[in-house]
């Protein structure tokens, strides 16, 4: 029944208000990411990751219609984070259905990260080692009601999930780190090297922050458990733990779901701070190893290389053009006909947009009048 004046605790208030904010944040994301997928081309993976996304809306929408019906039907902001019938129900359903949704995202991604069966073995291992070690710790807890049930699994799901997400941020830096290490012009801001390189970067980044998130709900919540609730600094740190452990039913959605959406704004760190790709005919980067290949593994320049200008995409159309360097005569470049454009220590090369098919049309001769010709 509701009162006529429910009594309104400023804690309480601020906690709702804290959740409700980051609602609004996920209602904001959300189709942002519904559109960012849809405009790709609709693979397993992507209808995969857009149930998810929908999946976990649905949870964090759940979270904010169970806190607010309650709320009215008390009377009071108060009595829903002392309602243990309906914190059971939150625990149980929505938060820990977003965390399972998050981290199966995170482990799809390691997944594709390294193919190696041995790998992902020990991986999926790792995980299984944390969930046990969660459980074990939780052996001996109060389970007599529906709330003390769903603290436990939620207790094992938070732990799993931080583990998971440890695993996974540090599994990703470091296949960063060795991709660099093969591909030296990776980092050095070419259009085709960006991509990846913001990629990792963002996945990195939302790694850290969603690791950062899950450590300070622990560290609140250790606090918590240790006040005796009798003053009211104590009071107010339970409202924050109660706070901030129903508002990761939202982060743990925003995790992944954001992860996409600044993905398609190129918002990294790698994108603000990183060299930026030439805005000419082409983009500049240095290549260290003195033999440069396509995706396809064709050898398109060998020799001394100290500068190369592309346009996007331009190792697969010199590719596709066919116009791979002689491998018996380093420096020199050949077109489709087998007719040398190009012979001498290379020091720069540029090509135009409409290279491939110029030069296949043209016979690839040397036009001086059009910079980026051979």
């Amino acid at each position: 029944m509701v009162t006529d004046a429910p009594f309104i605790s400023r804690p309480a208030a601020i906690s709702l208000c804290f959740v409700a904010v980051l609602y609004g944040i996920h209602l904001i994301v959300f189709p942002a990411a519904v559109y960012v997928l849809s405009r790709k081309k609709l693979t397993r993976a992507i209808l995969g990751m857009l149930a998810a996304v929908v999946f976990m809306f649905m949870m964090s929408t759940i979270l904010i219609a169970t806190l607010f019906s309650a709320t009215i039907l008390d009377g009071t902001i108060l009595g829903i984070y002392f309602n243990t019938g309906v914190r059971a129900r939150i625990l149980m359903w929505p938060r820990n259905m977003n965390l399972i949704s998050a981290d199966a995202i995170v482990v799809w991604r390691m997944i594709v990260l390294y193919p190696n069966k041995h790998v992902r073995a020990g991986i999926l291992f790792l995980l299984l080692s944390f969930s046990m070690l969660a459980l074990f710790i939780s052996i001996g807890e109060p389970s007599d009601g529906p709330f003390e049930r769903a603290l436990i699994i939620s207790t094992v799901a938070s732990f799993l999930s931080f583990a998971t997400n440890l695993i996974a941020t540090a599994a990703i830096s470091w296949k960063a780190w060795t991709y660099g290490q093969r591909n030296p012009e990776f980092w050095r801001g070419t259009l085709s090297s960006a991509a990846v390189n913001s990629a990792f970067m963002i996945l990195i980044e939302t790694g850290i922050l969603y690791l950062s998130w899950q450590l300070l709900v622990a560290i609140i919540s250790v606090i918590s458990s240790a006040c005796d609730g009798t003053d009211q600094s104590c009071i107010a740190v339970q409202f924050a733990s109660n706070a901030f452990a129903e508002s990761t039913t939202i982060i743990a959605a925003l995790y992944p779901t954001s992860t996409l959406v600044i993905v398609a704004l190129k918002k990294s760190i790698a994108d603000k701070c990183g060299p930026l790709p030439t805005t000419d005919a082409g983009a500049s980067y240095l290549v260290s190893s003195p033999v440069s290949r396509s995706n396809s593994g064709k050898t398109l320049v060998e020799g001394p290389i100290m500068d190369i200008r592309m346009p996007k995409y331009g190792q697969q159309y010199a590719s596709e053009a066919g116009s791979p360097v002689d491998p018996h005569r380093p420096g020199y470049l050949k077109s489709t006909s087998g007719k040398t454009i190009f012979e001498g220590p290379i020091m720069d090369i540029q090509m135009p947009r409409d290279w491939p098919q110029s030069a296949s049309e043209d016979g690839s001769s040397v036009d001086t009048h059009k910079p980026g010709y051979f």
